[in-house]
């Protein structure tokens, strides 16, 4: 145990802020590492059916340390994919909008997928799911999966309480 004499008691207590701050920017980064791997192999395997068509979406999600100057004070998370918003958020049927675009990469998704069946035309398969998206919604009806937010709500908080005592059981280090 650790005896200050109070006439040094203000400076001790200043750093020892700093480095317990230090430690918990240290354990809120990774518990953000911890997230990804979680929102990787269970949340996203969980969902039935599965967001995944080549992987990218799943492979997209990122941890990233807050600096603050040269110390880590923290974590961020995130999915580097464009579309992976759509995902996340959904996308309301009444904005839904069929283009060219739109239609060739459904067109060629049903292929992969082998939902066009050798004799039909995958541009009028890709249509019909097209108007399909116009009356329900993209992703549970244009609510999106919110693969983030279940990781915040279920996961996030046991990981954090982990890796706060992970790093206090360490001294920060």
């Amino acid at each position: 145990m650790s005896v200050y004499e109070l006439k040094y008691g203000a400076r001790e207590l200043e750093k020892l802020g700093v480095k317990v701050r230090k430690a918990a920017g240290l354990a809120f980064y990774s518990a953000a590492i911890r997230g990804v791997s979680v929102i990787q192999t269970q949340i996203i395997p969980a969902r039935i059916p599965q967001p995944v068509d080549r992987g990218t979406y799943r492979a997209g999600w990122r941890a990233v340390p807050y600096m603050v100057g040269e110390d880590v004070m923290g974590g961020d998370i995130y999915n580097a994919e464009f579309w992976s918003m759509f995902i996340e958020k959904g996308v309301r049927a009444a904005n839904v909008k069929i283009g060219g675009a739109l239609l060739r990469a459904l067109a060629e998704w049903a292929t992969r997928k082998g939902i066009v069946d050798g004799d039909e035309d995958p541009k009028q398969v890709a249509w019909a799911i097209a108007k399909s998206m116009q009356k329900k919604g993209i992703f549970k009806g244009g609510e999106g999966l919110n693969i983030l937010g279940e990781l915040m709500q279920k996961h996030m908080p046991k990981i954090l309480r982990e890796e706060l005592k992970r790093q206090a059981a360490s001294g920060g280090k």
